[in-house]
């Protein structure tokens, strides 16, 4: 199994992204929606860390995804 993380929690998309918790948990609950309609098992709380990349950058590598400042 690959060292890197599965999925992500709001503190962590809250560093990637530079929004609050209140706002990264609102982005999961939204992917999470969006994986549900498309038949996917969701767990409440945290995102898959590939379709985070993918929706929120439009990209599945996850190298260098963060956000410069």
């Amino acid at each position: 199994m690959s060292s890197e993380k599965r999925f992500l929690n709001a503190k962590e998309i809250a560093e990637i992204t530079g929004l609050s918790k209140e706002g990264s948990y609102k982005i999961i609950r939204e992917l999470n929606d969006e994986l549900s309609r498309k038949g996917f098992l969701t767990v409440r709380g945290k995102v898959i860390n590939s379709y985070f990349y993918e929706r929120f950058f439009g990209k599945d590598d996850v190298t260098n995804a963060n956000i410069q400042r």
